[in-house]
């Protein structure tokens, strides 16, 4: 029988309210996104410009919320050297508008870094703006591919020379400050990693473990905002953030109501998603219903010209036929009368042969 030491009662960090509270804590937010990225992040700042945006649905004029963290860090690289980077995540308890999404982003490749540099021409220092490096990480309570039950897929960026056909290794400041990593969670498939997968290597499990944190399977029955988590599941790497979640109550008296709007909204963003996907399949039925129709008129039409064309080709094929028997007839003498009957030909006609 299960003691009540053995496990531990915390927020569920699904929500945008007790995940911001666990990321304003620096030290907490430093594991989460070092065990996430494989980044070596050695100095981690909050952007005062994070925050859970409301804008309009095109389609129903309704406020959606957007709930998205900045972070400005700085990395040690493999080489020796640091870089300072811009880690964004966005996170989301339901399907959304993909460009919704990519328009933060874009937002973000605008924001600018000052160096210090040798100008090449002068062999002076000045200062000017470099881009900063973006990493982005979506964290979603939906699946959004099929193909394998993946719990965390990440895009990179590879320079591939064509010509060549050979890949780049080394750093290059204007494709890199171009392009990015992108990483993506896909928490509902944590159920389907096996521990054949992750056992054997150091950054996988860190990172299983830190993820079984927001597992939805691990809801207290009948309370969606708790989860009772194994005290022995989560190594000591993650006491900073677990001490976290579990004050999150004490320093946060409202907690308890925001969850529960939260609860509210998300539940009215779900009927709103489903009248528009109501609505869209509807369209979508009534175009294949109009489609299929016209496919049958101009089948009907099409099947129409055809008999028409047989008809002609059979009454063409028969004249010629009686036109050949007229002429062997007439070769023999058959009066014009006997060939009028037997080849439905005029006298006109037969006179002619």
């Amino acid at each position: 029988m299960e003691n009540s030491d053995d496990y531990i009662i915390i927020p569920n960090p699904i929500y945008d309210v007790v995940f911001k509270y666990l990321m304003e804590d620096l030290e907490s937010a430093k594991v989460i996104l070092s065990t996430l990225t494989g980044e070596n992040i050695i100095e981690l700042n909050f952007e005062p410009t994070s925050h859970t945006e409301k804008i309009k649905d095109p389609e129903t004029n309704k406020e959606v919320k957007l709930f998205h963290l900045d972070f400005t860090a700085t990395v040690a690289l493999p080489d020796g050297n640091k870089e300072v980077i811009m880690i964004e995540i966005q996170k989301a308890k339901v399907a959304g508008d993909i460009f919704r999404f990519k328009r933060y982003i874009s937002a973000n490749f605008q924001k600018k870094q000052r160096k210090t540099v040798t100008n090449q021409r002068t062999g002076e220092l000045e200062e000017r703006d470099f881009p900063i490096r973006l990493l982005p990480i979506f964290i979603l309570n939906f699946r959004i591919e099929n193909e394998i039950n993946e719990l965390l897929i990440k895009t990179g960026r590879v320079k591939f020379c064509v010509f060549k056909e050979k890949e780049l290794q080394k750093q290059n400041e204007f494709i890199d400050n171009l392009s990015y990593d992108l990483y993506v969670v896909q928490l509902p498939n944590l159920k389907s990693i096996d521990k054949s997968e992750y056992e054997n290597n150091e950054y996988k499990s860190k990172l299983y473990v830190l993820l079984k944190l927001f597992d939805q399977e691990s809801q207290i029955l009948n309370d969606r905002h708790r989860l009772r988590i194994f005290r022995t599941l989560f190594p000591n790497f993650l006491d900073r953030v677990i001490k976290r979640l579990r004050t999150a109550y004490a320093d946060n008296p409202e907690l308890e109501d925001q969850m529960n709007a939260e609860d509210e909204y998300l539940s009215e963003l779900i009927h709103m998603h489903n009248d528009i996907a109501f609505l869209k399949g509807k369209i979508e039925e009534e175009r294949k219903e109009k489609e299929e129709a016209k496919l049958k008129e101009k089948k009907a039409k099409q099947n129409e010209k055809e008999a028409k064309l047989k008809e002609k080709e059979a009454k063409q094929n028969e004249k010629e036929a009686n036109l050949k028997l007229a002429k062997m007839m007439k070769s023999y003498g058959t009066p014009a009368k006997i060939i009028v009957k037997e080849t439905g030909l005029s006298e006109q006609e037969i006179e002619k042969i």
